[in-house]
């Protein structure tokens, strides 16, 4: 319904007009402000605020951030016309009127949507005359052509821009390598349901040597050869492969945190030239393959910003912690940020696990003169009141590796057992046992057997 206002209505209101005009506080705000406002709002609410004004005309080609997700594109209810394919053009045009350099820029958008190279045309301009530094392209599944992969035919270097760090990708066919030409300018790299010959993954990864982080799944047109990752910079990989492969080979010196999704090779076939990533189990067995994270735990005394790896999984912790997986970590436990760092992961998991693999380090920095190693701890967290790492954290199976019966690491086993966390079988296993230290071992594991437990069906072996 609507109301309209006669002229013998409207007169003398002229005042009242004007004074609305007038306390108009919004355009008076600094140009900063109105772009943190701005942030806040949908692609297309932003675009919608050039009409408020002529002060908010051009603000909005200034945002730095910009999310379309081209699937809300409507079907008009009454001519039963797909209005959607447009989005794709005027998708093109906020890229082409935007003033400035994205900072981040993501689109979802459905294959029917793209034609004619409308995707390579966005890549070209938001990376090499926008100068995007986060971009994010995903292909859905959409309603008229469900299964729909996207081939990219990208010219050479594509990707190769000194501001592009990151770049997500999503659903598309890979025809060649030659868009990752020369791109030492990537640090993150995700490559999700991304179809393509295993010798183009191969170069892909090969071109891209500054990775800290690399998360993909991969889907092979053909088993041709291993999958070979080969890099001294990467923190952080995340592995899944639905497609049958000869094989994988690790060569990342630095990798801190390495978590498999899916597998379709064999455990032999699975190389990590890694001294510092260890897992004992093998999670292959049978042909299934639980979803296994091995997290080496390093963060010196005086390092007050933690480690890439860690910062990238508890960023996603739906998307690299799975229900009932496995997990093994390297955690020097008189370091009272490898501790906390340990508590974090675990804390955050959401549901329980079905292994958990700890393996002690031992400790060789430097102490002060009359330090013992545990009084380099701030703060034990044997001493805390709360359980480690909460209350709602459960596992079915721990192994302690490198056990020494240490009071940390009595005190972590204990927490473990009476607390209720280890919901089946703490299974012990030492470094090694001599005539000097097997009766200190073999006390501290007949102590764990005699503490109350948190369930009555646990059990507590040594090996």
């Amino acid at each position: 319904m609507e109301i309209s206002l006669s002229s013998s209505d409207t007169r003398g209101k002229g005042d009242l007009v004007d004074a609305v005009n007038t306390d108009d506080r919004i355009s008076t705000l600094s140009k900063d402000l109105l772009l943190k406002i701005l942030s806040s709002l949908s692609t297309k609410e932003v675009v919608r605020t050039s009409v408020l004004s002529k002060r908010w005309g051009d603000v909005w080609k200034e945002t730095s951030e910009i999310f379309m997700d081209m699937r809300y594109i409507k079907i008009s209810r009454y001519l039963f016309i797909d209005f959607s394919p447009y989005a794709a053009g005027w998708m093109t045009k906020v890229i082409n009127d935007h003033s400035g350099n994205f900072e981040r820029f993501t689109i979802y958008h459905f294959a029917h949507q793209c034609v004619d190279g409308m995707v390579e045309a966005w890549i070209r301009s938001l990376i090499h005359v926008k100068h995007v530094k986060h971009l994010t392209l995903i292909n859905c599944f959409g309603p008229f052509v469900p299964n729909s992969i996207l081939t990219l035919d990208l010219p050479p270097k594509s990707f190769s821009h000194p501001n592009l760090k990151s770049l997500h990708l999503g659903r598309y066919n890979l025809k060649d390598p030659h868009g990752f030409d020369n791109c030492w300018n990537l640090k993150k790299l995700k490559l999700i349901a991304v179809f393509a010959e295993i010798e183009v993954f191969n170069v892909v990864l090969m071109s891209c040597p500054s990775l800290e982080v690399l998360v993909v799944d991969l889907h092979c047109h053909k088993q041709s050869g291993p999958l070979k990752i080969e890099n001294r910079n990467l923190k952080f990989l995340c592995l899944s492969c639905c497609s049958q492969i000869d094989g994988i080979e690790v060569a990342t010196p630095s990798l801190e945190i390495l978590t498999v999704k899916s597998l379709s090779c064999e455990i032999e076939k699975f190389v990590i030239a890694n001294p510092n990533l260890q897992f004992n189990r093998n999670y292959w067995v049978n042909g299934k393959l639980y979803p296994h994270t091995s997290y080496y735990i390093s963060c010196p005394p005086d390092q007050d910003k933690t480690s890439i790896g860690h910062e990238v999984m508890m960023s996603e912790p739906s998307e690299y912690m799975k229900f009932y997986a496995s997990m093994s970590v390297s955690i020097d436990l008189t370091n009272t940020k490898e501790v906390d760092m340990l508590k974090e992961v675990l804390a955050a998991w959401p549901d329980e696990m079905q292994e958990l693999e700890i393996l002690f380090k031992k400790s060789n920095a430097p102490r002060k003169e009359g330090e013992t190693p545990i009084g380099r701890t701030k703060r034990k967290f044997w001493e805390e009141t709360k359980p480690f790492p909460n209350g709602h954290f459960r596992v079915h199976t721990v192994w302690l590796f490198n056990f020494s019966g240490s009071k940390e690491e009595f005190a972590l086993a204990s927490r473990l057992i009476t607390q209720g966390t280890v919901v089946m079988t703490m299974k012990i296993q030492p470094a090694s046992i001599s005539l000097s230290n097997k009766s200190e071992i073999e006390a501290a594991v007949t102590k764990l057997k005699e503490l109350p437990k948190g369930h009555t069906e646990l059990s507590i072996v040594m090996f």
